[in-house]
């Protein structure tokens, strides 16, 4: 399975990032899966997140079979932004796996 991983932080203070990188490079390795892509953003999710956008557009190019995420908050900036993305996914037949959320 070809995974394209996402991690953000809201601020450089917070200290998730690489517990967030090392959670997803061991669910790829876990699960035999090959990375494509790895994106990181430092920033809030209201603003422009280019590297989350980069990572759609490998999933419109069918690059990627699935997205995984550290948790939900991670990658929507509202309800209605998840949703949308994640309809958008699925339409394209590519997977989103959150390792703490169901």
């Amino acid at each position: 399975m070809r995974l394209g991983l996402y991690a953000r932080v809201s601020t450089h203070e917070q200290q998730t990032l690489t517990l967030q990188r090392e959670a997803l490079e061991a669910y790829a390795q876990q699960r035999h899966g090959s990375i494509v892509i790895a994106v990181e953003e430092v920033g809030s999710g209201v603003r422009e997140r280019h590297q989350r956008e980069a990572l759609m557009r490998a999933a419109r190019r069918r690059d990627i079979d699935a997205i995984v995420v550290w948790r939900l908050d991670r990658w929507g900036r509202s309800l209605a932004d998840l949703v949308g993305t994640l309809h958008e996914l699925q339409a394209l037949g590519v997977g989103f796996i959150s390792l703490h959320d169901a």
